[in-house]
């Protein structure tokens, strides 16, 4: 594994500041990164925006020219994956680099009308694709059968939240409920829930549009909120909720571990991806997708037991802190099976 060869496709604007990077540099014998390109001129940012979509198309073909160069290709990003996947199936699925694609997960209750097409591109991809990171140990299982991928090439790696969120100092605390996000997420059955209840309760989302009424005590955020101010939103909070729309949608997973990791009590529906990373009880509170009186109670409990709500947000804080160990760990035993493949020659 020391002697591999690594480049990493990304669909951010890196500058080579990523701890994970800095951590696989010191497993392999080298590591590159492709990233988006980015401009500064007077309308640099359109064209760096412009660019960051297009980066998931041309980076993987980027590669495809540097292909001698490296031993293993890693796609961060699904379409990234998808694309390099397809372009090696097409160029060289017999040869090297192998490729691993990171965070490998479909909506598996998507019934729109073109999704079809969404899962044929990314059927034609997975030949070209010899490791898969999923999102969730039972999606390690669905997308075994379902895409006729072999058990011993998919696995489950764990996310993890950046050191600078567990560096945050504490803030005082306020009597609000605080919930936020923008994928999956299901605010109406919050707002049901905290109706009879009277307590404050901040819903930060720009795209929120409530299919129910709006009691007093709720307040919508449709503004533009900054990193920073988002932060002070949850570590001020006296508990964070985060409802989800469907047990069957790995979602949530970034926003639970944000707030794990600033120490606040956390009540999240329970899906495929949140249940790997909290016990309830312990760690964070569970409750069913829809089920506004679960959650309801849920509340009443971490609101009126303060203790046990500190408490329990301080375990939670622990458990996210071991999380980089543990993915470490797991990326580890890949490269591990990619320098044992490479060597015998077994490339598929």
């Amino acid at each position: 594994m020391t002697q591999l060869r690594i480049l990493m496709l990304v669909n951010w604007n890196e500058d080579g500041k990523w701890p994970f990077l800095h951590a696989l540099a010191k497993m392999v014998r080298r590591v590159d990164f492709l990233s988006p390109l980015s401009f500064t001129s007077a309308i640099g940012n359109r064209l760096t925006s412009a660019s960051k979509y297009f980066s998931e198309f041309y980076t993987p073909l980027m590669a495809l020219f540097r292909k001698s160069e490296y031993d293993v290709v890693i796609s961060w990003q699904m379409r990234i994956g998808v694309s390099y996947g397809i372009l090696k199936r097409l160029f060289h699925r017999r040869k090297p680099p192998l490729h691993i694609i990171q965070d490998f997960h479909i909506d598996l209750t998507q019934t729109r009308r073109f999704y079809w097409l969404h899962v044929a591109l990314l059927k034609w991809a997975v030949p070209g694709i010899d490791y898969f990171c999923c999102t969730s140990t039972e999606e390690e299982e669905i997308y075994s059968r379902m895409f006729s991928i072999p058990r011993s090439r998919i696995v489950f790696l764990p996310l993890v939240e950046s050191p600078r969120t567990f560096r945050e100092p504490a803030h005082p605390r306020q009597d609000y409920i605080f919930s936020y996000g923008k994928s999956d997420r299901d605010f109406d059955t919050l707002i049901r829930a905290v109706a009879p209840l009277n307590i404050k309760t901040c819903i930060l989302c720009k795209n929120y549009t409530p299919q129910v009424t709006v009691p007093r005590n709720v307040s919508i955020i449709t503004t533009y909120v900054s990193d920073r101010e988002m932060i002070q939103w949850i570590a001020s909070s006296r508990m964070v909720a985060l409802p989800l729309k469907d047990y069957r949608i790995s979602a949530g997973q970034i926003s639970m571990l944000e707030v794990m990791a600033l120490a606040r009590p956390l009540i999240i529906t329970e899906n495929m991806a949140t249940k790997e990373y909290a016990v309830h009880g312990q760690t964070a509170l569970f409750f069913q997708a829809g089920n506004d009186e679960d959650l309801a109670a849920q509340i009443q409990y971490l609101w009126n037991n303060a203790e046990a709500a500190e408490n329990m947000g301080q375990q939670a804080r622990q458990a996210a802190m071991k999380l980089n160990d543990k993915r470490m760990t797991v990326f580890s035993q890949l490269l591990e099976q990619c320098a044992n493949e490479l060597q015998k020659g077994e490339h598929r």
